[in-house]
């Protein structure tokens, strides 16, 4: 409405201008009563026709800023401006969470399933990346390392988009040592790492075959069946991260101390370097009821 408000104040301009440009009757008479009016007068018009002009102008542009106010203002109150919230979840995710009780039930996997692949980049030398499966190659190194790769411990990073709760499943199947979980994008990566989440770190880890444990600020022993197949789900809204045994959807452990959406965490595997058997990012199947 801007521009449309100042092209009539231009053409109103013009239309006086053009008045005081009309020429007058010639005559040597008309002349000298020009020039003995030239005090009182400006471009051909008197004082008083140029006050009327500019008094116009003036409700001309008054009424066109109102105008604009009070469309503007019908305008916001018709689409109230909406808070820019990243990825906030809509509100049709939020009716379907509020009618279950807990986030194992089968329609919050199927919200929040996320597509999870392994970082090349990021993975220890010896880690042998075939697909969605990683496992350790004591012989001969894979790559090179870098700034981005783990170079001590046998981790790897997963990539995946960013949502405010996230879930995926990972086969850990005849493995006697794993560690799973997520980790702070920046975290450090070179040298012996010690796992918690003080340290950027929300994992569990499965030793010797017959412990399964849960790094927190204090190491947790759990008692607990060995899973096979481990679901984990990241909330950023409520700070947590919460480990299942995705066969029978038992819980596992939760950290109720988890990441913030500014962490900016990302999954962590690892199949540990006691044996060659992989562990697998599992592709989450939909199934109808």
């Amino acid at each position: 409405m801007g521009p449309l408000i100042q092209q009539v104040c231009l053409v109103t301009f013009l239309i006086f201008f053009a008045c005081s440009s009309a020429p007058v009757a010639d005559g040597t008479e008309m002349e000298s009563q020009s020039i003995s009016e030239s005090t009182s007068t400006l471009y051909g018009l008197n004082s008083t026709v140029w006050f009327a002009g500019c008094v116009t102008f003036g409700i001309i542009t008054f009424l066109g800023v109102v105008f604009l106010v009070w469309y503007k203002c019908c305008r916001d109150t018709q689409n109230p401006t909406q808070p820019d919230t990243p990825c906030q979840p809509d509100e049709q995710d939020d009716q379907l969470l509020k009618t279950v009780d807990q986030p194992t039930d089968i329609d919050v996997k199927q919200l929040h399933e996320v597509d999870v692949t392994l970082d090349v980049d990021t993975a220890h030398p010896n880690l042998l990346i075939d697909g969605k499966t990683v496992r350790w190659i004591k012989e001969t190194p894979q790559r090179l390392c870098n700034e981005k790769t783990f170079d001590e411990d046998p981790y790897v990073l997963g990539i995946m988009g960013r949502a405010w709760r996230a879930y995926w499943k990972v086969n850990v199947e005849k493995k006697d040592d794993w560690v799973l979980g997520v980790t702070k994008k920046t975290v450090n990566r070179k040298g012996q790492l010690v796992l918690s989440p003080a340290n950027g770190f929300w994992v569990i880890r499965l030793s010797n075959g017959g412990r399964l444990k849960a790094m927190d600020d204090k190491e947790h022993v759990l008692d607990k069946d060995i899973p096979d197949e481990v679901a984990i789900y990241l909330d950023y809204k409520e700070n947590k991260v919460t480990f299942f045994n995705a066969e029978d959807a038992s819980l596992i452990y939760s950290f109720t101390n988890g990441p913030s959406y500014e962490d900016e965490v990302r999954p962590l595997f690892s199949p540990w370097n006691n044996d060659t058997n992989p562990i697998t990012i599992l592709s989450i199947v939909i199934t109808k009821v």
